[in-house]
């Protein structure tokens, strides 16, 4: 599936090089969201709570899905945040 209008110059990160970089890519995918153009498909915790009020992660591996409202198109965010690393890339 190719992009469209709405989705052609989304930022996509080939690896989270720090969890600051990932917890930026979460505010992003939230506004996103926010702004109208992409829908939560599904993720193993809420956007709102990769951490506890503890600080601690949701879970070793986090991951959340969005959708393109306008073409369809897929793009998924998955870290680590055990070992480390993840991204945010096109597909699931």
């Amino acid at each position: 599936m190719s992009t469209c209008d709405n989705c052609g110059d989304i930022k996509l990160i080939k690896l989270f090089r720090s969890p600051y970089e990932y917890l930026q890519c979460i505010k992003y995918i939230r506004a996103l969201i926010e702004d109208g153009g992409f829908e939560f498909v599904e993720g193993n915790c809420s956007l709102d709570e990769v951490k506890d009020k503890d600080g601690c992660w949701a879970d070793d591996i986090i991951y959340h899905v969005i959708k393109c409202r306008m073409c369809g198109q897929v793009y998924s965010c998955c870290c680590n945040t055990y070992r480390g690393g993840g991204g945010f890339m096109k597909g699931r």
